[in-house]
């Protein structure tokens, strides 16, 4: 690294730190608003706790506006001392150029790839929880649908799914459980038509077991499972799928395929976490790309929003395509292909330079 990659390195992530020091400063006002106008209860330990789990959610959503904005701010100072002319007329091309800039934003996505393992999923689900306890109107209800947990006991993973629970009986409907080993392979799977939560103990009183190995023995009148959440409190412990971690929406989505259990939702969960931890690049290089040639820093902020708007899109579509049009997630990726053709042309512009 060179002097001048060392000047336009610390200036980028002064100016990056700066805007992330104001985001999160919004977010904290945002965060003590809701305290104060929709919690129930008004205590500061829950609102550091909510600001706590909040800021790095906020980072993580916002990184490609926060990068944006500070390669645009870093560019315009370059741009007023010419130095990206000087350079380019010594033959340093704009990626080369572009290089102590791009290497920060690359290493974030790479790191937020790492963290959507199960660091953010897990602060999803702590907000989640926060709100669900203490704001105003979020009481849970006496019916609810699409509750899913994993629980693991003495070794063994059970993914669970019921599509109908009634929480004020314990009666509950159409359930689907997947039994692995640690290591993943499948034990058994179960499909109860009805049963009861009774307690924190799950017993299903009508369906089928299919036993792939020993471990489940008997019929459907021996098995039960210990949740080890309570009847009145699973309307707060239950997971979203946003909760889950990466690791076991890939286990569910390889092993439910093989027995004909519909995976496409957690595929598209998983392509969503991917595109967010890589929509910083996606938005920044094209707009390098348009800052370095036209050095308008103007327009630059119009480029940043439909670069946005359009990567954001994307990113969203397999969870459109699976949830609202009930199709395959990876009928997005005619979409994607246009986006890193897009992607890819500002790569190569960059490499080969304009004209100065």
């Amino acid at each position: 690294m060179n002097l001048f990659d060392r000047y336009l390195l610390i200036n980028f992530l002064k100016v990056l730190l700066t805007v992330t020091a104001v985001f999160i400063a919004l977010v904290i006002l945002y965060s003590l608003t809701e305290l104060v106008l929709s919690f129930r209860i008004k205590d500061m330990d829950i609102g550091l706790r909510y600001s706590t789990y909040l800021i790095p959610l906020g980072v993580y959503i916002m990184f490609p506006l926060i990068s944006g904005v500070s390669v645009i701010v870093v560019l315009r100072r370059i741009f007023a001392k010419k130095i990206d002319l000087t350079s380019q007329s010594f033959g340093v091309s704009p990626l080369r150029f572009s290089l102590p800039i791009l290497m920060p934003i690359l290493l974030g996505s790479v790191l937020f790839l790492v963290l959507n393992e199960s660091f953010i999923p897990g602060l999803f689900k702590k907000v989640w929880y926060l709100e669900r306890l203490y704001k105003k109107k979020q009481e849970v209800g006496t019916f609810i649908e699409d509750l899913w947990f994993v629980k693991t006991v003495d070794g063994k993973r059970f993914f669970v799914y019921v599509d109908n629970l009634d929480v004020g009986s314990g009666r509950f409907a159409d359930l689907f459980l997947i039994m692995t080993t640690a290591e993943g392979d499948i034990i058994g799977v179960v499909e109860g038509r009805r049963g009861m939560w009774s307690g924190s103990q799950l017993k299903i009183e009508e369906g089928r077991v299919y036993s792939f190995s020993e471990e489940i023995k008997g019929g459907l009148e021996r098995f039960t499972l210990d949740t080890g959440i309570r009847l009145e409190e699973i309307g707060l412990f239950a997971e979203k799928i946003e909760h889950v971690e990466t690791s076991s929406l890939i286990t569910l989505y390889v092993k439910g395929a093989r027995i004909g259990f519909d995976t496409d939702v957690y595929l598209a969960e998983v392509l969503f976490r991917g595109g967010m931890s890589l929509l910083t690049p996606i938005v920044v290089i094209p707009l390098l790309r348009h800052l370095l040639r036209r050095r308008d820093v103007r327009t630059g902020f119009l480029v940043l929003l439909l670069n946005l708007s359009a990567g954001w899109l994307v990113v969203i579509s397999p969870k459109v395509f699976s949830a609202k049009l009930n199709l395959p997630p990876y009928y997005y990726l005619p979409l994607f292909g246009l986006v890193l053709i897009y992607v890819l042309k500002g790569v190569y512009d960059l490499g080969k330079g304009f004209r100065v």
